[in-house]
Protein backbone atom coordinates (compact mmCIF):
# COMPACT_ATOMS: atom_id res chain seq x y z
CA UNK A 1 0.00 0.00 0.00
CA UNK A 2 1.14 3.39 -0.41
CA UNK A 3 3.25 6.12 2.15
CA UNK A 4 4.25 2.83 4.33
CA UNK A 5 7.06 1.90 5.92
CA UNK A 6 10.53 1.73 4.53
CA UNK A 7 9.87 4.55 2.11
CA UNK A 8 12.79 6.04 2.30
CA UNK A 9 16.01 6.44 1.90
CA UNK A 10 16.04 5.18 -2.50
CA UNK A 11 17.36 6.32 -5.52
CA UNK A 12 14.63 8.62 -5.64
CA UNK A 13 15.86 10.07 -2.13
CA UNK A 14 18.90 10.25 -3.38
CA UNK A 15 18.55 12.49 -6.35
CA UNK A 16 16.46 14.66 -4.74
CA UNK A 17 18.81 14.99 -2.04
CA UNK A 18 21.75 16.16 -4.54
CA UNK A 19 19.13 18.45 -6.26
CA UNK A 20 18.46 20.10 -2.65
CA UNK A 21 22.32 20.59 -2.53
CA UNK A 22 22.62 22.20 -5.26
CA UNK A 23 19.86 24.44 -4.77
CA UNK A 24 20.01 24.86 -1.25
CA UNK A 25 22.45 23.70 0.64
CA UNK A 26 26.25 25.12 1.01
CA UNK A 27 28.41 23.81 3.40
CA UNK A 28 32.22 24.83 3.80
CA UNK A 29 33.66 21.28 4.01
CA UNK A 30 37.32 20.22 4.88
CA UNK A 31 39.55 18.47 2.17
CA UNK A 32 40.45 15.66 3.73
CA UNK A 33 36.18 15.41 4.68
CA UNK A 34 35.39 15.93 1.06
CA UNK A 35 37.77 13.07 0.13
CA UNK A 36 36.01 10.37 2.31
CA UNK A 37 32.33 11.33 1.76
CA UNK A 38 33.25 11.08 -2.20
CA UNK A 39 34.70 7.60 -1.54
CA UNK A 40 31.95 6.96 0.58
CA UNK A 41 28.95 7.61 -1.72
CA UNK A 42 31.22 5.63 -5.03
CA UNK A 43 30.67 2.87 -1.95
CA UNK A 44 27.19 3.63 -1.77
CA UNK A 45 26.45 3.80 -5.29
CA UNK A 46 28.10 0.28 -6.20
CA UNK A 47 26.18 -1.33 -3.19
CA UNK A 48 29.16 -1.84 -1.00
CA UNK A 49 27.58 -0.29 2.05
CA UNK A 50 29.92 -1.37 4.45
CA UNK A 51 32.36 0.42 3.22
CA UNK A 52 30.67 3.47 2.49
CA UNK A 53 29.61 3.59 6.06
CA UNK A 54 33.49 3.38 6.98
CA UNK A 55 34.32 6.38 4.96
CA UNK A 56 31.50 8.14 6.50
CA UNK A 57 32.56 7.28 9.89
CA UNK A 58 36.12 8.56 8.86
CA UNK A 59 34.84 11.76 7.73
CA UNK A 60 33.08 12.41 10.89
CA UNK A 61 35.85 11.68 12.90
CA UNK A 62 37.49 14.31 10.55
CA UNK A 63 35.33 16.93 11.24
CA UNK A 64 32.71 16.47 14.08
CA UNK A 65 31.53 19.47 13.51
CA UNK A 66 30.18 18.93 9.77
CA UNK A 67 27.03 18.49 9.88
CA UNK A 68 27.16 16.53 6.02
CA UNK A 69 29.41 13.86 7.45
CA UNK A 70 26.69 12.68 10.06
CA UNK A 71 23.89 13.16 7.32
CA UNK A 72 25.84 10.66 4.92
CA UNK A 73 25.97 8.24 7.54
CA UNK A 74 22.81 8.32 8.81
CA UNK A 75 22.11 7.39 5.01
CA UNK A 76 24.22 5.10 4.94
CA UNK A 77 22.91 3.28 8.24
CA UNK A 78 19.68 3.63 7.15
CA UNK A 79 20.17 1.89 3.58
CA UNK A 80 21.93 -0.91 6.01
CA UNK A 81 18.55 -1.07 8.65
CA UNK A 82 20.59 0.10 11.63
CA UNK A 83 17.49 2.34 12.42
CA UNK A 84 19.29 2.96 15.84
CA UNK A 85 22.40 3.97 14.75
CA UNK A 86 20.28 5.83 12.31
CA UNK A 87 18.31 8.49 14.31
CA UNK A 88 21.36 8.78 16.41
CA UNK A 89 23.32 10.36 13.33
CA UNK A 90 20.34 11.79 11.41
CA UNK A 91 20.16 13.74 14.67
CA UNK A 92 23.57 14.52 15.50
CA UNK A 93 22.97 16.43 11.52
CA UNK A 94 20.06 17.88 12.54
CA UNK A 95 22.15 19.15 15.42
CA UNK A 96 24.44 20.82 13.81
CA UNK A 97 22.00 21.86 11.08
CA UNK A 98 18.65 22.73 12.68
CA UNK A 99 17.30 24.74 9.74
CA UNK A 100 18.42 22.15 7.38
CA UNK A 101 14.72 21.04 5.49
CA UNK A 102 16.50 17.66 3.94
CA UNK A 103 17.76 16.74 7.11
CA UNK A 104 14.99 16.94 9.39
CA UNK A 105 12.86 15.32 6.40
CA UNK A 106 14.91 12.22 6.35
CA UNK A 107 14.72 12.17 10.55
CA UNK A 108 10.85 12.56 9.88
CA UNK A 109 10.94 9.19 7.35
CA UNK A 110 12.84 7.50 9.58
CA UNK A 111 10.61 8.13 12.76
CA UNK A 112 7.79 7.18 10.48
CA UNK A 113 9.16 3.62 10.27
CA UNK A 114 10.04 2.80 13.92
CA UNK A 115 6.03 4.05 14.32
CA UNK A 116 6.87 6.90 15.99
CA UNK A 117 3.93 9.17 14.06
CA UNK A 118 4.08 11.65 16.84
CA UNK A 119 7.23 12.92 16.42
CA UNK A 120 7.14 12.05 12.23
CA UNK A 121 3.80 14.68 11.99
CA UNK A 122 6.53 17.10 13.79
CA UNK A 123 9.40 16.72 12.21
CA UNK A 124 7.53 17.27 8.97
CA UNK A 125 5.38 20.04 10.14
CA UNK A 126 9.50 21.94 11.15
CA UNK A 127 11.21 20.78 7.35
CA UNK A 128 7.62 22.06 5.95
CA UNK A 129 8.55 25.46 8.19
CA UNK A 130 12.07 25.62 6.75
CA UNK A 131 11.88 24.62 2.93
CA UNK A 132 10.20 22.76 0.36
CA UNK A 133 9.52 18.90 1.09
CA UNK A 134 9.57 15.87 -1.47
CA UNK A 135 5.82 14.93 -2.25
CA UNK A 136 6.55 11.56 -0.69
CA UNK A 137 7.08 13.05 2.39
CA UNK A 138 4.19 14.90 2.40
CA UNK A 139 2.31 11.12 1.75
CA UNK A 140 4.33 9.87 4.38
CA UNK A 141 3.51 13.09 6.83
CA UNK A 142 -0.30 12.72 5.97
CA UNK A 143 -0.03 8.58 7.09
CA UNK A 144 1.41 10.37 10.70
CA UNK A 145 -1.08 12.05 11.27
CA UNK A 146 -3.66 9.45 9.94
CA UNK A 147 -2.44 6.66 12.53
CA UNK A 148 -2.90 9.17 15.37
CA UNK A 149 -6.82 9.72 14.79
CA UNK A 150 -5.83 13.36 13.02
CA UNK A 151 -8.18 12.47 10.44
CA UNK A 152 -9.26 16.47 9.61
CA UNK A 153 -5.15 17.67 9.55
CA UNK A 154 -4.21 13.78 7.24
CA UNK A 155 -6.88 14.99 4.51
CA UNK A 156 -5.21 18.81 4.20
CA UNK A 157 -2.02 17.09 3.87
CA UNK A 158 -3.24 14.57 1.33
CA UNK A 159 -5.18 17.85 -0.59
CA UNK A 160 -1.68 19.50 -0.83
CA UNK A 161 0.26 16.30 -2.38
CA UNK A 162 -2.82 16.25 -4.72
CA UNK A 163 -2.39 19.52 -6.08
CA UNK A 164 1.57 20.09 -5.56
CA UNK A 165 2.49 16.28 -7.62
CA UNK A 166 0.43 14.83 -10.62
CA UNK A 167 2.34 11.68 -10.83
CA UNK A 168 -0.40 8.52 -11.71
CA UNK A 169 1.17 6.59 -8.62
CA UNK A 170 1.44 9.70 -6.05
CA UNK A 171 -2.08 10.42 -7.37
CA UNK A 172 -3.66 6.93 -6.60
CA UNK A 173 -2.03 6.78 -3.10
CA UNK A 174 -2.76 10.52 -2.25
CA UNK A 175 -6.63 9.77 -3.42
CA UNK A 176 -6.78 6.84 -1.88
CA UNK A 177 -5.51 8.14 1.68
CA UNK A 178 -7.90 11.02 1.26
CA UNK A 179 -11.03 8.77 0.82
CA UNK A 180 -10.01 6.93 3.71
CA UNK A 181 -9.90 10.03 5.84
CA UNK A 182 -13.22 11.08 4.71
CA UNK A 183 -14.36 7.87 6.00
CA UNK A 184 -13.67 8.24 9.34
CA UNK A 185 -14.50 12.03 9.56
CA UNK A 186 -18.28 10.09 8.20
CA UNK A 187 -17.99 12.17 4.88
CA UNK A 188 -18.91 9.21 3.14
CA UNK A 189 -20.06 11.54 0.21
CA UNK A 190 -16.72 12.79 -0.41
CA UNK A 191 -15.18 9.94 -0.10
CA UNK A 192 -17.31 8.13 -2.54
CA UNK A 193 -16.25 11.00 -4.87
CA UNK A 194 -12.88 10.28 -4.70
CA UNK A 195 -13.43 6.71 -5.22
CA UNK A 196 -15.39 7.37 -8.47
CA UNK A 197 -12.50 9.31 -9.99
CA UNK A 198 -10.33 6.22 -9.18
CA UNK A 199 -12.37 3.89 -10.86
CA UNK A 200 -11.92 6.30 -13.91
CA UNK A 201 -8.39 5.61 -13.92
CA UNK A 202 -6.99 2.92 -16.25
CA UNK A 203 -4.92 0.86 -14.49
CA UNK A 204 -5.19 0.15 -10.89
CA UNK A 205 -3.77 -1.49 -8.12
CA UNK A 206 -5.43 -4.50 -6.71
CA UNK A 207 -4.84 -4.06 -3.43
CA UNK A 208 -6.12 -0.42 -3.36
CA UNK A 209 -8.99 -1.91 -5.22
CA UNK A 210 -9.62 -4.62 -2.78
CA UNK A 211 -8.97 -2.40 0.22
CA UNK A 212 -11.63 0.26 -1.12
CA UNK A 213 -14.27 -2.32 -1.57
CA UNK A 214 -13.82 -3.92 1.84
CA UNK A 215 -14.05 0.11 4.03
CA UNK A 216 -17.20 0.95 1.55
CA UNK A 217 -19.10 -2.65 2.33
CA UNK A 218 -18.21 -1.58 5.99
CA UNK A 219 -19.52 1.49 5.48
CA UNK A 220 -22.66 -0.31 4.00
CA UNK A 221 -22.75 1.35 0.43
CA UNK A 222 -23.36 -1.93 -1.39
CA UNK A 223 -23.71 -0.08 -4.64
CA UNK A 224 -20.40 1.22 -4.82
CA UNK A 225 -18.93 -1.64 -3.52
CA UNK A 226 -20.71 -3.27 -5.96
CA UNK A 227 -18.47 -1.15 -8.89
CA UNK A 228 -15.31 -1.69 -7.37
CA UNK A 229 -15.48 -5.75 -6.80
CA UNK A 230 -16.66 -5.68 -10.29
CA UNK A 231 -13.92 -3.52 -11.56
CA UNK A 232 -11.23 -5.68 -9.58
CA UNK A 233 -12.47 -8.68 -11.20
CA UNK A 234 -12.53 -7.59 -14.97
CA UNK A 235 -8.44 -6.82 -13.72
CA UNK A 236 -8.14 -9.67 -11.69
CA UNK A 237 -9.84 -12.92 -12.64
CA UNK A 238 -8.29 -14.52 -9.71
CA UNK A 239 -9.33 -13.18 -6.63
CA UNK A 240 -11.87 -15.38 -5.25
CA UNK A 241 -12.50 -12.91 -2.27
CA UNK A 242 -13.46 -9.96 -4.51
CA UNK A 243 -15.73 -12.89 -6.71
CA UNK A 244 -17.38 -13.55 -2.98
CA UNK A 245 -17.75 -10.46 -2.25
CA UNK A 246 -19.95 -9.47 -4.93
CA UNK A 247 -21.99 -12.77 -4.82
CA UNK A 248 -22.94 -11.52 -1.02
CA UNK A 249 -24.01 -8.04 -2.32
CA UNK A 250 -26.05 -9.83 -5.17
CA UNK A 251 -27.90 -11.78 -2.58
CA UNK A 252 -29.14 -8.37 -0.83
CA UNK A 253 -29.84 -6.78 -3.86
CA UNK A 254 -32.22 -9.44 -4.16
CA UNK A 255 -33.80 -8.49 -0.72
CA UNK A 256 -33.76 -4.53 -1.47
CA UNK A 257 -35.46 -5.17 -4.81
CA UNK A 258 -38.77 -7.46 -2.96
CA UNK A 259 -38.32 -4.43 -0.08
CA UNK A 260 -38.41 -1.31 -2.48
CA UNK A 261 -41.89 -1.61 -3.42
CA UNK A 262 -43.53 -1.72 0.58
CA UNK A 263 -42.17 1.65 0.66
CA UNK A 264 -45.75 2.84 -1.26
CA UNK A 265 -48.22 1.19 0.73
CA UNK A 266 -49.34 1.73 4.18
CA UNK A 267 -48.94 4.90 6.93
CA UNK A 268 -46.64 7.01 8.37
CA UNK A 269 -45.77 4.35 10.81
CA UNK A 270 -45.38 1.81 8.13
CA UNK A 271 -43.60 3.71 6.44
CA UNK A 272 -40.84 5.17 8.58
CA UNK A 273 -40.75 1.19 9.97
CA UNK A 274 -39.53 0.47 6.33
CA UNK A 275 -36.86 3.66 5.89
CA UNK A 276 -35.26 2.39 8.86
CA UNK A 277 -35.23 -0.99 7.88
CA UNK A 278 -33.75 0.00 4.46
CA UNK A 279 -30.97 2.06 6.07
CA UNK A 280 -29.22 -1.07 6.68
CA UNK A 281 -28.37 -0.92 3.26
CA UNK A 282 -26.98 1.79 0.98
CA UNK A 283 -28.33 1.63 -2.27
CA UNK A 284 -28.54 3.26 -5.51
CA UNK A 285 -32.04 2.10 -5.80
CA UNK A 286 -33.33 2.84 -1.97
CA UNK A 287 -31.69 6.34 -2.17
CA UNK A 288 -33.53 7.38 -5.88
CA UNK A 289 -36.74 6.21 -3.97
CA UNK A 290 -36.62 7.90 -0.93
CA UNK A 291 -35.49 11.29 -2.64
CA UNK A 292 -38.93 10.79 -4.45
CA UNK A 293 -40.77 11.22 -1.26
CA UNK A 294 -39.11 13.75 -0.03
CA UNK A 295 -42.05 16.26 -0.47
CA UNK A 296 -43.49 14.24 2.11
CA UNK A 297 -46.01 16.11 4.67
CA UNK A 298 -44.41 14.12 7.70
CA UNK A 299 -41.36 15.62 9.13
CA UNK A 300 -40.22 12.41 10.87
CA UNK A 301 -40.39 10.96 7.15
CA UNK A 302 -38.57 13.70 5.49
CA UNK A 303 -35.91 13.75 8.46
CA UNK A 304 -35.33 9.92 7.53
CA UNK A 305 -35.17 10.41 4.69
CA UNK A 306 -32.06 13.08 4.82
CA UNK A 307 -29.88 10.99 7.27
CA UNK A 308 -30.47 8.10 4.53
CA UNK A 309 -28.43 10.44 1.94
CA UNK A 310 -26.15 11.16 4.43
CA UNK A 311 -25.13 8.43 6.27
CA UNK A 312 -24.41 6.80 2.43
CA UNK A 313 -23.04 9.87 0.48
CA UNK A 314 -25.56 10.44 -1.83
CA UNK A 315 -25.51 14.06 -3.99
CA UNK A 316 -29.04 14.82 -3.73
CA UNK A 317 -28.34 18.72 -2.71
CA UNK A 318 -30.86 20.46 -4.67
CA UNK A 319 -33.15 18.76 -3.64
CA UNK A 320 -32.85 18.67 -0.17
CA UNK A 321 -31.19 22.48 -0.34
CA UNK A 322 -34.96 23.92 0.50
CA UNK A 323 -35.39 22.06 3.56
CA UNK A 324 -32.53 23.77 5.23
CA UNK A 325 -35.63 26.34 5.75
CA UNK A 326 -37.73 23.84 7.10
CA UNK A 327 -39.80 24.56 9.55
CA UNK A 328 -39.20 21.45 11.83
CA UNK A 329 -36.05 21.88 13.58
CA UNK A 330 -35.21 18.56 13.48
CA UNK A 331 -35.88 18.22 9.74
CA UNK A 332 -33.86 21.56 9.42
CA UNK A 333 -30.57 20.28 11.41
CA UNK A 334 -30.80 17.26 8.98
CA UNK A 335 -30.65 19.19 6.17
CA UNK A 336 -27.59 21.40 7.22
CA UNK A 337 -25.78 18.29 8.66
CA UNK A 338 -26.31 16.47 5.14
CA UNK A 339 -24.49 19.45 3.71
CA UNK A 340 -21.17 19.59 6.07
CA UNK A 341 -20.59 15.78 5.37
CA UNK A 342 -21.21 16.56 1.56
CA UNK A 343 -17.94 18.09 1.94
CA UNK A 344 -18.59 20.35 -1.49
CA UNK A 345 -18.14 24.64 -1.00
CA UNK A 346 -20.48 25.32 -3.67
CA UNK A 347 -23.38 25.22 -0.72
CA UNK A 348 -21.73 27.68 1.22
CA UNK A 349 -23.45 30.98 0.72
CA UNK A 350 -26.97 29.47 0.96
CA UNK A 351 -25.93 27.57 4.01
CA UNK A 352 -24.62 31.26 5.45
CA UNK A 353 -27.79 31.84 7.12
CA UNK A 354 -27.60 29.39 9.18
CA UNK A 355 -24.97 31.32 11.19
CA UNK A 356 -28.35 33.45 12.44
CA UNK A 357 -30.38 30.57 12.79
CA UNK A 358 -32.01 29.93 17.05
CA UNK A 359 -30.76 26.92 16.88
CA UNK A 360 -27.46 26.79 18.76
CA UNK A 361 -25.88 23.84 16.65
CA UNK A 362 -26.78 24.72 13.55
CA UNK A 363 -24.61 27.22 13.89
CA UNK A 364 -21.99 25.20 14.68
CA UNK A 365 -22.70 23.30 11.79
CA UNK A 366 -22.13 26.23 9.49
CA UNK A 367 -19.34 27.58 11.68
CA UNK A 368 -17.37 24.22 10.57
CA UNK A 369 -18.29 24.45 6.96
CA UNK A 370 -17.15 27.80 6.60
CA UNK A 371 -14.14 26.75 8.28
CA UNK A 372 -13.12 24.44 5.56
CA UNK A 373 -14.66 26.60 2.34
CA UNK A 374 -14.83 30.13 3.91
CA UNK A 375 -12.85 32.89 2.00
CA UNK A 376 -11.34 36.18 4.28
CA UNK A 377 -14.51 38.04 3.06
CA UNK A 378 -16.08 35.83 5.51
CA UNK A 379 -13.67 36.33 8.63
CA UNK A 380 -15.54 39.72 9.39
CA UNK A 381 -19.01 38.35 9.67
CA UNK A 382 -17.26 35.64 11.58
CA UNK A 383 -15.77 37.54 13.86
CA UNK A 384 -18.66 39.66 14.67
CA UNK A 385 -20.68 36.81 15.86
CA UNK A 386 -18.06 35.50 17.89
CA UNK A 387 -18.79 38.72 20.38
CA UNK A 388 -22.30 38.23 20.24
CA UNK A 389 -23.82 37.50 23.49
CA UNK A 390 -26.10 34.78 21.82
CA UNK A 391 -23.56 32.69 19.98
CA UNK A 392 -22.25 32.15 23.52
CA UNK A 393 -22.52 28.09 22.89
CA UNK A 394 -21.05 28.09 19.77
CA UNK A 395 -18.10 30.47 20.23
CA UNK A 396 -15.38 27.91 20.10
CA UNK A 397 -16.47 26.73 16.70
CA UNK A 398 -16.63 30.19 15.44
CA UNK A 399 -13.38 31.55 16.72
CA UNK A 400 -12.17 27.65 14.62
CA UNK A 401 -13.77 28.26 11.68
CA UNK A 402 -12.08 32.46 11.17
CA UNK A 403 -8.21 30.67 12.26
CA UNK A 404 -9.09 28.46 9.09
CA UNK A 405 -10.29 30.80 6.85
CA UNK A 406 -7.03 32.92 7.77
CA UNK A 407 -4.81 30.19 7.75
CA UNK A 408 -5.68 29.21 4.00
CA UNK A 409 -5.91 33.25 3.21
CA UNK A 410 -2.43 33.25 4.16
CA UNK A 411 -1.09 29.96 2.54
CA UNK A 412 -3.07 31.56 -0.59
CA UNK A 413 -0.91 34.65 0.26
CA UNK A 414 2.72 32.79 0.61
CA UNK A 415 1.49 31.24 -2.97
CA UNK A 416 1.25 33.92 -4.42
CA UNK A 417 4.20 35.67 -3.10
CA UNK A 418 6.90 32.50 -4.32
CA UNK A 419 5.66 33.25 -7.82
CA UNK A 420 8.58 33.69 -9.57
CA UNK A 421 8.02 37.29 -11.52
CA UNK A 422 9.17 36.84 -15.24
CA UNK A 423 12.09 39.25 -16.69
CA UNK A 424 10.79 41.47 -19.16
CA UNK A 425 11.81 41.38 -23.12
CA UNK A 426 14.61 43.44 -23.80
CA UNK A 427 18.21 44.35 -22.14
CA UNK A 428 16.39 44.16 -18.52
CA UNK A 429 14.43 47.59 -19.37
CA UNK A 430 10.96 48.00 -17.37
CA UNK A 431 7.89 47.72 -20.20
CA UNK A 432 6.31 50.93 -20.50
CA UNK A 433 3.97 50.69 -17.91
CA UNK A 434 6.06 49.82 -15.41
CA UNK A 435 8.25 53.00 -16.71
CA UNK A 436 5.08 55.53 -16.34
CA UNK A 437 4.83 54.01 -12.55
CA UNK A 438 8.22 54.06 -11.48
CA UNK A 439 8.44 57.90 -12.45
CA UNK A 440 4.78 58.54 -11.28
CA UNK A 441 5.92 57.22 -7.68
CA UNK A 442 8.96 59.11 -7.98
CA UNK A 443 7.75 62.37 -8.21
CA UNK A 444 4.93 61.59 -6.12
CA UNK A 445 7.96 60.91 -3.26
CA UNK A 446 10.01 64.26 -4.74
CA UNK A 447 6.58 66.20 -3.84
CA UNK A 448 6.09 64.48 -0.39
CA UNK A 449 9.53 65.77 1.01
CA UNK A 450 8.98 69.28 -0.65
CA UNK A 451 6.49 69.48 1.29
CA UNK A 452 8.03 68.81 4.32
CA UNK A 453 10.67 70.99 3.71
CA UNK A 454 8.15 73.58 3.18
CA UNK A 455 6.59 72.84 6.39
CA UNK A 456 9.51 72.62 8.76
CA UNK A 457 11.16 75.98 7.18
CA UNK A 458 8.06 78.34 7.44
CA UNK A 459 7.10 76.97 10.91
CA UNK A 460 10.98 78.08 12.08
Amino acid sequence: MFFRKKAAPDNALEEAREESGRKKLTFMVKKEVKQHLEAGRNSLNQGRIDDAISHYRSAVETDPSCALSHFNLAYAYHEKGLQESALDAYGKAVELEPTCSLFLENLARLQFETSDYRESARLFHRASMVGPIQPISLGLWGRALFEQGLYEQAIETFENLLERDHQPLIQLGGKYWLAMGHIKQGRVAAARRITETILKEKDLDAKILFDLGEHFVEARCISLSRKIFERLLNEKDEILAARLRLDDIKRLEEQIDEALPKLFDGDEERLLHQIHALREFGSDKISKALISMLDSPSAPVRENIIRYQTAFGYDAGPKILPLIEDPVVYVREAAYEYFEKLDRGEYLDKLKAGLYDPMPSITRIVARVAGRFGSIDMAPELEMLAGDPRCRECREDIRDAIASVKRRYQKQQDMLYRMKIKPAAGRGEFPASGRFQFWLLLVLQCSVIGYLIYYLFTRL
